[in-house]
């Protein structure tokens, strides 16, 4: 009985379907579209909102779909990152597929006897005939094919002299340089999916931020917008002031495509509009709960300020605001729906004597449905408010960046040679005929035929038309 050996390289045989699969073009290529797919998502759904933000954009369904499936941190997404370490596994076995046939090959591309007969079966090979002797020739084949850049090799054998050039040969790594700048980018992504993180914060004006993850926060100082003669917005810019330990480290102005950074933070204006979770001030009024009549003011009470309602035991605190009212029974979260001002609600704290008695919201539609002074003949009416501009910040910290600069600039290199470097090979055989000498010259190439085909014509022209005295001679054939 026979058993044959079995020759698979090492990396063939551990795994044998399990290789196969992850070396299938399939495979590369469904995965390439779900993560160009996944990203139009990405795109298209900002990241890393408060659930409140979600709801006011997509409402409630929407945002329900967005959380359960991740979308709102897409990039950190358990589902992305394997999407991310499958593409990388099915690149290295791609790569471990092809490049050891490929190196091998390149090391022993020069044969170890030169045989003539190689050049009748290229593509592209040329005969001519010289009156000069064959020791010239060779030497001026030599000084041409070098001035061409090209390697050369030669097998000087009795009655012939035979050369072998070669020229490219690292161009024929270029896919693999792609493979290697491929796994570079995907490092850096998941690098900085792991590492690094993209946030979002919407700030009012004096409103200090928390950086995630960092000691220092953000301020924003100012926020305005800057328009054309036409009326229509130029640009929208937020003064912001770094403040680490307590104290104020940076200032700058920042807008659209030029973005505040400190310590690995890239801080972005991305958005802006009317907030819809504070206002400036809001009037309040104490009125009478059977008829509505006002028995005291309006009076203004500013966010956050305390203000005694006149000529009772009572003090007003205003903590909250909501554009378009809205409560999520199930996450017990109230939120903003829309941030259009189609529900205004405010939110206070009723002081009695120092001590909190209620903590109602105030309806501007709806006055009395959540009584502001319970077991009271008089109640708590909002009669009118103040808003203020947000300024919406995207916040990045990607320390995979340069991990994926890096891979950019070496799949520029890949590209470069894997579409401008061409791999040449040239044979060259010279002998005495009689009098004269022949010369074949033949070669092969791995792309672009063209090139190759232009160097041998010039080569052949060359050593044709250098020929001095009567007895020049050509055969003038070109196979």
């Amino acid at each position: 009985m026979t058993v044959e050996k079995d020759n698979r390289a090492w990396y063939r045989k551990a795994g044998g379907k399990a290789w196969y699969f992850f070396n299938s073009l399939k495979l590369t290529l469904f995965v390439l579209i779900t993560l160009a797919i996944v990203s139009i998502f990405g795109t298209v759904v900002e990241q890393n909102l408060p659930i409140a933000k979600y709801h006011a954009q997509y409402g409630a369904k929407w945002t329900k779909i967005i959380l359960m499936t991740g979308v709102n941190d897409m990039y950190h997404a358990n589902w992305f990152v394997f999407l991310l370490a499958l593409l990388t596994v099915n690149i290295i076995v791609c790569t471990f597929e092809r490049f050891p046939p490929k190196w091998k090959s390149l090391l022993t591309h020069k044969p170890s006897r030169f045989d003539p007969r190689v050049i009748d079966k290229c593509a592209h090979h040329h005969t001519i005939t010289l009156n000069e002797n064959a020791a010239s020739v060779r030497d001026r084949v030599t000084e041409l094919l070098k001035k061409k850049k090209f390697n050369i090799e030669k097998y000087d054998a009795e009655g012939a002299y035979n050369i072998y050039a070669w020229r490219g040969t690292w161009g024929r790594l270029g896919s693999d340089v792609v493979h290697i700048s491929l796994l570079l980018i995907l490092l850096g992504a998941i690098v900085g999916s792991f590492a690094g993180y993209k946030d979002y914060a919407t700030i009012n004006v004096g409103d200090v931020a928390d950086v995630p993850y960092n000691a220092f926060k953000v301020r924003l100082d100012k926020f305005w917008i800057e328009y054309y003669d036409t009326g229509q917005i130029r640009q929208y810019n937020s003064n912001l002031t770094v403040i680490e330990n307590g104290k104020e480290v940076l200032k700058q102005q920042i807008w659209v495509n030029e973005p505040l950074y400190y310590k690995g933070v890239r801080f972005y204006q991305s958005s802006y509009g009317p907030s819809w979770n504070k206002v400036e001030s809001a009037d309040i009024a104490l009125v009478k709960k059977k008829t509505g009549d006002a028995v005291r003011g309006p009076f203004t009470v500013k966010w956050g300020e305390t203000v005694i309602v006149p000529k009772t035991p009572y003090s007003v605190k205003l903590v909250d605001y909501v554009a378009d009212f809205a409560y999520d029974e199930k996450n017990k979260i109230i939120y903003s729906q829309s941030p259009e001002a189609n529900n205004p609600a405010v939110g206070i704290e009723v002081y009695e004597k120092g001590k909190v008695v209620s903590t109602p919201w105030l309806f501007l539609k709806y006055p009395g449905v959540v009584p502001a002074l319970p077991d009271k003949d008089n109640d708590l009416m909002v009669t009118g408010y103040r808003g203020v501009m947000y300024s919406g910040i995207s916040l990045n910290k990607d320390p995979g960046t340069n991990i994926v600069w890096a891979g950019s600039v070496v799949m520029a290199l890949g590209f470069i040679m894997a579409f401008f470097v061409f791999h040449r090979r040239v044979w060259v055989h010279i002998r005495e005929t009689g009098s004269l000498t022949e010369v074949k010259i033949g070669g092969m190439i791995n792309k672009n035929n063209l090139v190759l085909e232009e160097e041998l014509k010039n080569i052949a022209d060359r050593l044709s038309g250098n020929q001095t005295g009567p007895d020049k001679r050509s055969t003038g054939d070109r196979q």
